[in-house]
């Protein structure tokens, strides 16, 4: 699954073996060219694109990404961005 643009996770969603979802690989393409065009700032990946996975293979992805070794390499964080509705425009009276 593509996380990001040079960021592919695999993992066994655990559903054959009833165990819980875990990593299987993660794989970070063209690493040196990320790095650079993030420089130093930290590497920031929206989930969004994640949504639209149906709900039980969301709830794997996530918990694959919030826990060890994952966790280890990529940290997880919440951002909200507010929904503000355009300015009326002015109209001459």
């Amino acid at each position: 699954m593509e996380l990001a643009d040079n960021i592919l996770l695999r993992l066994d969603t655990g559903k054959v073996t009833e165990e819980p979802p875990r990593a299987v690989g993660l794989t970070f393409i063209s690493f040196a060219r990320m790095k650079e065009y993030h420089r130093d700032r930290p590497l920031t990946i929206s989930l969004e694109t994640l949504r639209n996975l149906p709900e039980d293979l969301w709830q794997a992805v996530m918990a694959v990404l919030t826990s060890p070794p994952v966790s280890d390499f990529l940290s997880v964080g919440l951002a909200v961005v507010p929904q503000v509705p355009p300015l009326p425009e002015l109209t001459a009276a």
